[in-house]
């Protein structure tokens, strides 16, 4: 069911009505409670993502687990998905509809900028190739590219809300980089680039395929609904375990044949094919405490990489989900609320923050911070209040004549 009312003399504002779910058929959820919920999480997990990957990078000898990291992060939640979808399979939630071609081109071209987002991203993280200081500003790039890309590929329709929402987004998000700017206009931050002038822009470009893996990923969903219903599926979403499950693995794949990207000069952290396999085999001594000892960080190397592969893990699963019943705008939006939080972990555990490399945060880093939550919300509430940003009669489609199966 679809409703319009007019929100100003501008534009038609559309509403849609979501039946929302249900959990084993039996209890029902409503759809904006989970939303939020899910929203939270989305944020919680992609803060416990940015932190992880700082402290399992830095549990290495200097940047010799780059390339293990980008691995065996894709590497293990995939094969934890694979192990959930065959269970989904048994229980017949994996229908034959989901596991033809169309769909399956899609994940593959959904994994080929997941893997260069990977690896453009976790090769630029490290704190001697673009310190915390400027990937918080450079991370939030991805807001106006998701959203011109969701222009161009998915021909959304924006009104002036979702404008106004944007510029409250990025208002909030300057607001919290304040500090930051000072200290680079005083000359007190930390934001030497160690290792080449040229990382900021190889992280801005690993930011640009983060924003068309999410589009393409709605367009999959979207395009598999309207399919299902017309068909008059049993199942009109696709399920999430089984894209991330195929997905990842074609990623692993490609990150796999990427592996010559180590050896580039200025780029890579290996000047041989045999210096390549001691970093990597390494990777896995280290990562487990076994063989001989690399560093005095190896022991705790297995707790950093479960705290960063569990929050990729679950960030993935969640956004997927979001996606779906969203859009990869609002997924966008919601995430740039990480870095503040990111930030205020290092402010909070100053030790944890020096073991890690990163650069002291201040009293000053976090007042701007907490400031710029309520403007980030503000933005949130408008994007919200302007309705649906797809097209009216794909949203029809998409909306289910009964409450989805949360658990399937």
């Amino acid at each position: 069911m679809i409703r319009r009312k007019c929100s100003s003399i501008f534009a038609w504002r559309t509403f849609s009505h979501h039946p929302g779910f249900t959990i084993g058929h039996r209890w029902h959820l409503s759809f904006h409670h989970v939303a939020i919920v899910l929203s939270a999480l989305c944020i919680i997990f992609n803060t416990g993502q940015t932190i992880g990957l700082a402290l399992f990078l830095a549990s290495f000898p200097k940047l010799t687990g780059v390339y293990f990291v980008t691995f065996f992060g894709a590497f293990a939640y995939g094969f934890f998905c694979v192990l959930i979808t065959f269970w989904f399979a048994y229980k017949g939630q994996i229908t034959p509809a989901m596991r033809e071609w169309r769909w399956i081109r899609y994940m593959f071209y959904v994994s080929i900028f997941d893997a260069a987002n990977a690896l453009l991203i976790t090769f630029s993280s490290h704190g001697s190739r673009v310190p915390p200081a400027i990937t918080s500003i450079l991370s939030q790039i991805t807001i106006p590219f998701t959203f011109i890309f969701s222009k161009l590929l998915l021909k959304k329709n924006y009104r002036w809300l979702h404008f106004s929402s944007i510029g409250f987004v990025l208002l909030g998000v300057i607001f919290s980089l304040i500090p930051t700017f000072k200290q680079i206009h005083d000359g007190t931050a930390d934001t030497t680039l160690k290792q080449g002038w040229y990382w900021p822009f190889v992280y801005i470009l690993g930011c640009i395929p983060s924003a068309i893996k999410t589009i393409i990923q709605e367009r999959l969903q979207v395009e598999f609904t309207k399919y299902a219903r017309e068909r008059e599926e049993k199942i009109t979403r696709f399920s999430v375990i089984y894209f991330q499950a195929v997905e990842t693995m074609f990623q692993v794949t490609i990150i796999v044949l990427c592996f010559p990207l180590d050896l580039v000069p200025g780029f890579g952290t290996s000047d041989s094919i045999d210096q390549w396999w001691s970093s990597f085999s390494d990777g896995f001594k280290c990562l487990f405490n076994v063989g001989h000892t690399l560093n005095d960080r190896c022991h705790i190397a297995a707790g950093t990489g479960m705290l960063y592969i569990v929050s990729c893990l679950l960030a993935s699963v969640i956004g997927t989900f979001l996606t779906d019943h969203t859009s990869a705008n609002w997924l966008a939006i919601v995430s740039s609320i990480s870095p503040l939080l990111s930030t205020s972990f290092w402010f909070i555990f100053p030790g944890i923050n020096r073991w890690a490399g990163v650069v002291d945060v201040t009293g000053w880093d976090i007042g701007f911070n907490l400031g710029a939550l309520p403007i980030v919300f503000i933005g949130m509430v408008l994007y919200q209040s302007g309705g649906t940003d797809r097209q009216v009669d794909e949203e029809t489609s998409l909306i289910d004549k009964h409450p989805t199966e949360f658990l399937w």
